[in-house]
């Protein structure tokens, strides 16, 4: 039985399929997304690869996959507390630093107001947004479904995944079929381009499938969660084929030609697939040779700053290398390399003591409620 993220041999899979995504993001963004989308169009264009990084995007998906299984898993035997504590630490002392980083970049082309107040909304992960980068809008998606996940955790309602697998994926699909059937209508707008995208009706069946996936090995899938597992499975083909045609409209101009969804949809279901490979296997791969397991680690705890430092930072990076006259695909593969040991640094050294200090504030904070809750009572 698997009874704990932080234990379980599985993590290795899991860390190394994280890194994966991470890089995949990191390759549609500054292999593809940098020159052919309307937003950027930047100078250098990358033909050779678009059709191995325009699908990338779907990395984001697989995020949420990932996501929905591992923090489904850290709840089972956490406590309210201890899951928000480790919520916490997980989250805020990479964007402390990565944010922090992101704007010194920014601030050597330009800053202002706007940029400064967008820094304070990243740091504070606040999830409005706008923030110092794009990609901080995921975590927006993060952390509503861990708030639902917390507020079971709360309430003693942790027995319930499957009711949670199953809501978020009917959800999920009802909301998909409305944007499929009224494409024309304010629903898209409201809900996949601004602040409500958190909610997640969109993403909901993306976390339903990480949720199915430890069911599954937990051996809890009753006839109601196979059945929901499917609608979930259907939801998220249909879910990435919808977000990869409006993708391939909007670089149509720039990159001279369409891109079908289908790549995106095969990459999606080979990843889901090697996610649930990656716990059925988890103890044949905890046999490996401990220095090969713990470079697995190391990638993992790599994959959250490199996702978070890979946009604004690598754009950056490859305006300055194509401008000093480097062909585009070197500059991708430097910028990419500088990025990575980047990510390396703020997970190695720069973490580490912020996680500290942050835990022993938490602590002492936990330890002042429960005094002045006893001294209430007596």
């Amino acid at each position: 039985m698997v009874k704990s993220a932080a234990a379980s041999p599985y993590i290795y899979g899991i860390d190394a399929l994280r890194f994966v995504c991470a890089l995949m993001v990191t390759l549609f963004h500054l292999g593809f997304a940098s020159w052919a989308s309307p937003l950027y169009l930047r100078p250098y264009r990358m033909p050779l690869i678009e059709n191995i990084a325009q699908p990338g995007w779907v990395g984001v998906e697989l995020f949420f996959v990932i996501s929905g299984f591992v923090i489904v898993n850290s709840a089972a035997s956490a406590t309210a507390m201890s899951f928000l504590k480790g919520r916490i630490l997980r989250l805020y002392p990479a964007v402390w630093i990565c944010a922090s980083l992101t704007l010194i970049v920014i601030a050597t082309d330009d800053v202002n107001r706007r940029i400064l107040k967008n820094y304070l909304r990243s740091i504070t992960l606040y999830p409005g947004g706008p923030w110092i980068d794009g990609q901080y809008w995921t975590l927006a998606c993060e952390i509503c479904f861990y708030a639902i996940v917390f507020v079971m955790c709360v309430t003693g309602q942790k027995t319930r995944m499957p009711a949670l697998a199953f809501g978020l994926s009917l959800a999920s699909t009802v909301f998909i079929a409305l944007l499929y059937a009224f494409p024309d209508a304010a629903i898209p707008t409201i809900f996949t381009e601004t602040a409500w995208r958190a909610i997640p009706f969109y993403y909901g069946c993306q976390f339903a499938l990480g949720i199915y996936i430890w069911l599954l090995f937990q051996g809890r899938m009753s006839r109601i969660s196979w059945l929901g597992f499917l609608g979930a499975l259907v939801t998220g083909a249909v879910q990435i084929y919808m977000a990869g045609e409006n993708a391939s409209d909007r670089t149509l101009a720039t990159a001279g030609h369409s891109f079908s969804s289908f790549p995106a949809i095969g990459i999606w279901l080979g990843g889901v697939t090697s996610i649930a490979a990656s716990v059925g296997y988890g103890r044949r791969i905890s046999r490996l040779p401990a220095s090969f397991l713990q470079s697995i680690k190391t990638v993992g705890a790599m994959t959250y700053p490199l996702y978070l430092l890979h946009f604004a930072i690598g754009v950056q990076l490859l305006d300055w290398l194509t401008d000093l006259g480097m062909a585009p695909l070197p500059a991708l593969t430097l910028a990419v390399a500088i990025i990575c040991a980047m990510s390396f640094a703020v997970c190695k050294w720069g973490e580490p003591p912020i996680r500290s200090f942050l835990r022993e504030f938490l602590d002492r904070l936990g330890q002042r409620v429960d005094f002045r809750a006893k001294e209430s009572r007596v």
